[in-house]
């Protein structure tokens, strides 16, 4: 896999069966059953005629702090509630995310209110080494006493290495250990750490696991007399990248990303940024009234700048606007780019980052006209957010006069929201959410694939029309520039919390947006697909392994077989058998930078016909010999690949045999196809 770096080496071999080689060398997938039908179309393009460039930032991605987008995702940590701040509910004297030795013991009955026969569980909010709790355990009676708490429902593989640590102190004499176990047996030998002192005190251990097992559990456990402390526990596999998992870094490796919205959506305008940023151990965890859930704030701001130097991406961040200030704004922007002699830059090198990072994209709050808006203020006056926008835009770049900082458009909300901002704000673009989905929220699966993927491959069709109607209300106030930064879009059916295994129709889906914004490609500057990793991403993550589902490949597949240049394009295609409105053909032509390579990528969304199609070009004459196809398909309409395995759907490449200025292709049922056709200008 050549698109792995050198020092990824170790994270290969477990990789092969999962990536595949996205780039495969094998005729074109076979139809099963009956052949398909045929059908007839024309295509021309243009040469002489450039609509739009390709920006770079159209290939853009968005991760929020959401449904284990980051943790649980991108993010090694195993531990839940490492920190014990999750609270104790069932009042066992436990924090939420651990239980007790007695309920591992079925001797549940012998607690009361976190009180044992022999000792007492509790939550201390007063003595802590991080955040603002750690675990107590008070062991007394005869003898010497023991008891543990573990954290159950892990999931580990045989052979695999994983890290831990944990702070401790004790008030008295004893001892603490850790094992890794499954019910029923030990998954790695106990590990025991003596001499416990009265202050906080860092003990590590290394555990490889004898077997796979998806009901591990970590056990902490103390014996002797007196009150134990436990604080920020930790457990990563050992093979983690800076703390994220090194698996899921070699999957975005081969994507390029140019540009990643960080930290969220409506997650952004409650996010306070200085709880993400010192010692990781110490940060606080904190409760998300939006999303339900709470965020330990392991990733930050400079675990992202960290992500973003690694990938090479340039940081696009969204401040909050709902619940922050604009001295919390300006004080990011110092954190981040300014000097080390300066108040954020000094709290940076303080951190351990002397240098500035370079971070030029900047956004003011995310849908503030309704959405997100609606948590906070019922909905926000458009005087009002350009007031308040203003006041961020004046007190951030009093920091730093050079970046470019972004005001929130609709969608979601009133039409004229747009226009109407252009008139009381001075800004370069504005940011908008375009979600073409049915979002059912009483629906927990697609149950009939049939619709879904009728549905789904017409929603481009919606998308490049709201461009339209988007570009048209804004009207003369339309600067010469690209305006829209669409910084999120999906195909959303189902709730957020509810993840469908995408299938061959959301990888055409995402095709067919990639054609729109090309088409657009004057009118938008940025898009961002929400999200990058689970919830619907382009990376699906589960304990042990990862899916790569068809959109990762349309990415793929768009992102590295496309010009700099989008030519005029038009089809004269038969129209979908399930939607009369839908043509089956969907295209755009590029022309590489130096003028010598044609890319036409062409969606065929019909279910069971193939379509023969006579390319015709206009200035433009091909190169004698062969050429190259690309094509995204399946085995059938609903192909989808699973976890560990790629090759349901992926990319193929074939050669084509071509001459002149023109040329006949077959492009097969539910397919995306990139034809790379090296030629010349006829002026030339």
């Amino acid at each position: 896999m050549a698109f792995l770096d050198h020092d990824m080496k170790h994270v290969v071999c477990s990789l092969v069966t999962l990536l595949a080689m996205w780039i495969v060398a094998l005729p074109c997938v076979a139809q099963l059953g009956t052949p398909p039908k045929t059908e007839r179309a024309t295509l021309e393009i243009d040469a002489s005629k450039k609509t739009g460039d390709v920006h770079p930032f159209l290939f853009g991605q968005f991760i929020e702090h959401e449904h284990k987008a980051i943790q649980g995702g991108l993010w090694a940590e195993m531990l839940r509630d490492r920190k014990f701040e999750q609270g104790d509910a069932n009042r066992d004297g436990v924090s939420e995310g651990w239980v007790p030795e007695e309920r591992i013991a079925n001797h549940y009955f012998e607690l009361s209110d976190g009180v044992g026969i022999n000792d007492r569980y509790f939550i201390d909010q007063q003595n802590y080494y991080g955040g603002g709790a750690s675990q107590g355990i008070e062991l007394y009676g005869p003898g010497t006493s023991h008891a543990s708490i573990s954290q159950i429902h892990l999931e580990v593989q045989k052979d695999h290495r994983y890290k831990f640590y944990v702070y401790l102190k004790l008030r008295g004499n004893g001892k603490a250990w850790v094992t890794l176990e499954k019910i029923g047996g030990i998954l790695a030998p106990r590990q025991e750490f003596t001499d416990l002192p009265d202050h906080w005190q860092k003990y590590t251990a290394e555990f490889t696991s004898s077997e796979d097992a998806t009901d591990a559990q970590l056990r902490i456990g103390v014996e002797g007399h007196g009150t134990f402390w436990i604080d920020s526990a930790s457990l990563m596999p050992a093979d983690n990248f800076h703390g994220m998992r090194s698996d899921v870094i070699a999957a975005l490796r081969p994507l390029h990303l140019p540009i990643l919205r960080y930290p969220g959506g409506c997650f952004a305008d409650e996010y306070h940024w200085k709880n993400g940023v010192g010692p990781r151990d110490q940060r606080p965890a904190t409760w998300s009234s939006i999303w339900q859930e709470w965020d330990p704030n392991d990733f930050g701001t400079d675990e992202y700048m960290d992500l973003a130097g690694e990938l090479g991406f340039e940081p696009h961040i969204t401040v909050n606007y709902s619940a922050g200030t604009p001295e919390e704004a300006a004080q990011w922007v110092d954190y981040i780019t300014g000097q080390p002699n300066t108040a954020g830059g000094t709290l940076r090198s303080r951190n351990g980052h002397a240098e500035p990072y370079n971070a030029k994209w900047w956004a003011v709050g995310n849908e503030p006209a309704f959405s997100c808006a609606q948590n906070y203020t019922g909905g926000t006056k458009i005087e009002e957010y350009a007031q308040r926008f203003h006041e961020f835009s004046e007190a951030m770049k009093k920091v730093s006069p050079s970046i470019h900082i972004m005001a929130g458009g609709v969608p979601p909300g009133p039409d004229s929201w747009n226009r109407e901002m252009l008139g009381l704000v001075s800004t370069d673009i504005l940011t908008i959410t375009m979600y073409t989905g049915q979002w059912a929220k009483k629906h927990t699966e697609i149950s009939d694939p049939a619709e879904y993927y009728r549905a789904v491959v017409a929603e481009s069709l919606r998308f490049d029309q709201w461009l339209d109607e988007l570009a048209h209300n804004v009207g003369d106030r339309f600067p010469k520039h690209p305006l829209f930064a669409i910084t999120e879009y999906n195909s959303f059916w189902l709730p957020e919390t509810q993840d469908p295994d995408y299938r061959l129709g959301n990888g055409l889906y995402l095709a067919g947006v990639f054609n729109a914004l090309y088409r657009h490609a004057n009118q938008v500057a940025i898009a961002q697909w929400n999200t990058l990793i689970n919830v619907q991403g382009l990376i699906s993550v589960d304990p042990t392994s990862i899916k790569l589902p068809p959109p990762y490949f349309a990415y793929l597949l768009y992102h590295d077989h496309s010009g700099t240049q989008v030519l005029n394009t038009s089809v004269s295609s038969p129209k979908a058998s399930f939607n009369h409105k839908l043509s089956a053909l969907d295209a755009v032509g590029t022309m590489s930078a130096d003028g010598r390579k044609l890319y036409i990528a062409v969606v065929n969304v019909a279910e069971d016909v193939d379509i023969e199609t006579v390319i015709q070009t206009k200035d433009w004459t091909f190169s004698a010999g062969p050429a190259k196809a690309w094509e995204l398909n399946g085995a059938s309409r609903d192909a989808a690949n699973d976890f560990g395995d790629s090759s349901k759907v992926n990319i193929h490449e074939k050669n084509v045999a071509v001459s002149g200025t023109s040329l006949t292709y077959r492009f097969p049922a539910h397919s995306v196809t990139v034809l790379e056709l090296p030629g010349h200008s006829q002026q030339k």
